[in-house]
């Protein structure tokens, strides 16, 4: 495993490990952190770097983590070859393969969404407080021109940050980024000084890819002034406009919006409509995120329509966009689950004692006393509101639509419990919580 490397760029220092420990240290880690590891140049050195880092401290624990996508022919070799670099450094691997069909038009996309799907699930079950990846200042630039091309705005354009939530799991798991301010060049002595050999990915000279076209262009981009270092600040400075943006749209939220413990949002609509269009625009987004149970938000094109709407008073009695009905109500805009969407949410069994998440919006949790092996989560429904009324069961003051789109715990056919309703099984006894979402720091009771 250990040869000589003779491509390491000459005249690069390698990463000093204070240097690395310094960036760890700003983000105070969990004892238990997670590597994302494919081998690569790149997370070669992360995974270096952070082993020397965690010999240092009593009582950390570190596991490499390597998504096998099955993309490729060679794919299932270069994750051994990945587990037997980790192994060299002392330091546990887990391969993650992605099983699910890949068909179409998108794959790219959905491996993505996939790796940090599986990525995530594999640091809950390892105890894991942080993902470690391997984005570096070169990254930063080039996610800053492939977003520049396809026209994106403040948000788009704005630097990957250096932290933020991978999930909104309880307790908080995040994906931190310690090497984004440096050069590439830089990840390559580190590796090289060792002597390891990294797994040689074909896909990153693939100029199918726009992320290689860009790449490959930054040459001849760096002759007119435009480097890597200067793009990275530029997207620095568009992160910070979007903070200040977001501080609006958080000073609105808080002073017109109400998140239900149901999971719908109330906002008073005269309020809401004096707003700026971006802060409007902005805050229609993060309602559609919350309410939908979604991590990211709808095309521009459904915002600025629904906005319209909103502000003409064509409204009406609702427009529903990604799952959520939006309807204006004696001078409230409601946002309400789409029962049909909650119901298209991935199927959920529910053993004793254990919380999983329904619908990207509520946490739900079966006592461990009870008579059921297991209970199937899924929507209430009209016919479960008919049911829990001929139960004698009062509904509290809602809008129906939320109630019926809330998780309800069922065996086969019968309606068991509603966690926020009543149970009709007294034997049972369960939880369910809206979870928290950015800008929502209020939860009506």
């Amino acid at each position: 495993m250990r040869v000589r490397d003779d491509t390491a760029p000459a005249g690069h220092l390698p990463v000093l490990p204070g240097e690395f420990a310094e960036r760890l240290r700003r983000h105070n880690p969990s004892n238990v952190i997670a590597v994302a590891f494919s081998g690569g140049p790149d997370s070669l050195a992360l995974l270096i770097l952070a082993a020397a880092w965690a010999r240092g401290q009593p009582g950390v624990r570190l596991v490499a983590l390597t998504v096998d996508h099955g993309l490729r022919a060679g794919s299932a070799a270069e994750a051994m070859t990945a587990a037997r670099l980790a192994a060299t450094l002392g330091v546990p691997h887990r391969i993650l393969k992605w099983t699910e069909p890949k068909s179409g038009s998108g794959i790219q996309a959905a491996a993505r969404e996939a790796r940090y799907r599986l990525l995530a699930a594999a640091c809950r079950e390892a105890g894991a407080g942080e993902l470690l990846v391997a984005h570096h200042l070169e990254d930063q630039a080039e996610t800053f021109l492939l977003r520049l091309r396809r026209g994106s705005g403040v948000d788009g354009l704005a630097a990957m940050p250096e932290a933020r939530a991978l999930d909104s799991g309880t307790p908080p798991l995040r994906l931190l980024r310690p090497l984004l301010d440096l050069p590439r060049a830089r990840l390559a002595a580190t590796v090289a000084q060792t002597g390891l050999t990294p797994v040689l990915d074909p896909s990153n000279e693939n100029d199918r890819f726009d992320r290689i076209k860009i790449r490959q262009a930054m040459s001849a981009l760096e002759a007119l002034g435009f480097d890597a270092a200067g793009l990275a600040d530029t997207a620095g400075r568009m992160a910070r406009a979007r903070a200040a943006l977001e501080a609006q749209t958080a000073a609105l939220l808080d002073a017109h919006a109400v998140l239900s413990r149901f999971g719908h949002v109330e906002v008073e609509a005269a309020g809401f409509a004096r707003a700026s269009a971006e802060t409007r625009l902005r805050a229609l987004a993060a309602i559609l995120k919350c309410v939908g149970g979604r991590a990211y938000g709808p095309r521009m094109d459904g915002l600025v329509a629904l906005d319209a709407s909103l502000a003409d008073g064509t409204l009406g009695r609702g427009r529903t966009l990604n799952g959520v009905k939006f309807s204006l109500v004696r001078g409230r805009l409601l946002a309400v689950r789409e029962l049909a969407a909650a119901r298209k949410s991935a199927p959920l069994r529910l053993a004793p004692g254990a919380t999983e998440t329904w619908d990207g919006r509520f946490n739900v949790r079966l006592d461990a006393a009870g008579p059921h092996s297991y209970l199937d989560v899924r929507a209430l429904g009209a016919e479960g509101l008919v049911l829990l009324a001929s139960a004698g069961l009062a509904l509290p003051l809602a809008p129906r639509p939320a109630l019926a789109a809330l998780p309800a715990l069922w065996a086969g056919p019968a309606l068991v419990s509603v966690p926020h309703l009543g149970t009709v099984d007294a034997a049972v006894r369960a939880e369910a919580a809206v979870l928290p979402r950015e800008f929502f720091t209020h939860i009506r009771g």
